[in-house]
């Protein structure tokens, strides 16, 4: 059964690990869309730094990057191994792949902060509940204009109804502990987002597209130029 384990994380974290936003920035623009505003390679930066259309491409991609592995395994393992450790193998694959996005080996460990993963992962185990979290950030979004705001309610959000579905036994308790884990690294890798909105200085949609370093000659790529 470790062997399983070993595959499916390893299988996880390299589907994870690609860098969608890295490249659509080395594409579009020959920049490295780490040397501006965050520095992650998410799509939240890839807007500020990018565009929306390629926003919106480097977000499905990001969620496709732990949605597919996290249902594959369902239909790989389900019905050799059981439902109960089809479910398992899916929390470790959906833990594996948003630590690939956070830190990918391709380009140095330094990626994005893995909501759209988290969101993708959602999907494969509770399709509804994406839908839910989806409807919710839009609205928090529209009315906030945050977009690391909507993160840090929406995903840890969707691990307490995990858990709370778990305790009722509507969910098994692989997702819950998935959905806990999802919501400490999302937490974590927005702890300089949390003490900015805290401070008032959190860059809204549209703001902090600004370059990173005093590199002569490079100009940041502001959205509103797609």
């Amino acid at each position: 059964m470790v062997w399983q384990y070993v595959l499916v994380v390893v299988a996880g974290y390299l589907l994870g690990a690609i860098p969608t936003g890295w490249i659509v920035g080395k594409l579009l623009r020959g920049v490295d869309v780490r040397d501006y505003g965050s520095g992650a390679t998410g799509a939240t930066n890839v807007l500020r730094t990018l565009g929306p259309r390629a926003f919106l491409f480097v977000l499905v991609s990001d969620a496709f990057k732990a949605y597919v592995p996290v249902l594959a395994v369902w239909y790989i393992f389900e019905s050799y191994e059981g439902a109960t450790v089809a479910h398992n193998l899916q929390a470790a694959a959906a833990v594996a792949a948003i630590i690939g996005h956070d830190w990918p080996v391709y380009i140095g460990f330094r990626g994005g902060r893995g909501v759209a993963a988290t969101y993708g992962a959602f999907a494969a185990m509770l399709f509804p509940l994406s839908v839910g979290l989806v409807v919710a950030a839009i609205l928090i979004v529209l009315t906030f204009r945050y977009m690391s705001l909507m993160s840090l309610t929406t995903v840890p959000l969707g691990g307490a109804t995990l858990l709370v579905l778990a305790l009722t036994g509507m969910v098994p308790y692989a997702y819950a502990v998935f959905g806990g884990l999802a919501a400490v690294l999302v937490v974590l890798q927005h702890r300089g987002n949390l003490r900015r909105l805290l401070a008032g200085t959190e860059p809204k949609i549209g703001q902090g597209g600004t370059s990173r370093t005093a590199r002569i000659g490079r100009k940041p790529w502001p959205f509103h130029r797609m």
